[in-house]
C-alpha cells in the first residue's frame, strides 16, 4: 500500500473529526501520516493555502487540495468502493463548491479548539 501524507488544521474541531473517521475506517492507518498544515514547507503549498484547505502528497508526489485531496483519501479507505461515485459528471463541480462553503465557515459552524 502507498503511504500518503495528509497537511490539515489540526485546530479545526472538523478536520480533527475527518482524521478521527478515516483512522476508524483505514486499510492501513499507519500508511497516512497526519501533520499540521504549519508543517507543510514541502507540500507545494504556502501555511495559508494548507490553512484554508486540506492537503494530501502521495508518495509519488502527486499534490491534491480540498475536494480533491477527500476524493483520494477514499481510495485509502475500506469504504473506496464508494470513490467511483466521486467521479461522476457534475461530482468535482459540486464538491468543489460544497468544500470550499464548509471550510470557509468550518470555525463559525464548530467553533475552534
Amino acid at each position: 500500500m502507498k503511504h500518503v501524507t495528509v497537511y490539515y488544521d489540526r485546530h479545526c474541531p472538523l478536520c480533527q473529526q475527518l482524521r478521527k473517521w478515516f483512522l476508524r475506517f483505514a486499510r492501513n492507518p499507519a500508511g497516512v501520516v497526519w501533520k499540521h498544515y504549519r508543517d507543510a514547507p514541502l507540500c507545494g503549498l504556502d501555511g495559508t493555502g494548507c490553512g484554508e484547505t486540506m492537503a494530501v502528497v502521495t508518495e509519488d508526489g502527486r499534490h491534491y487540495q480540498g475536494f480533491y485531496a477527500i476524493r483520494s483519501l477514499l481510495g485509502y479507505t475500506w469504504l473506496c468502493f464508494l470513490q467511483p461515485l466521486l467521479y461522476l459528471p457534475g461530482a468535482a463541480w459540486l464538491g468543489e463548491r460544497g468544500y470550499a462553503w464548509i471550510a470557509r465557515n468550518r470555525y463559525r459552524l464548530l467553533g475552534k479548539s
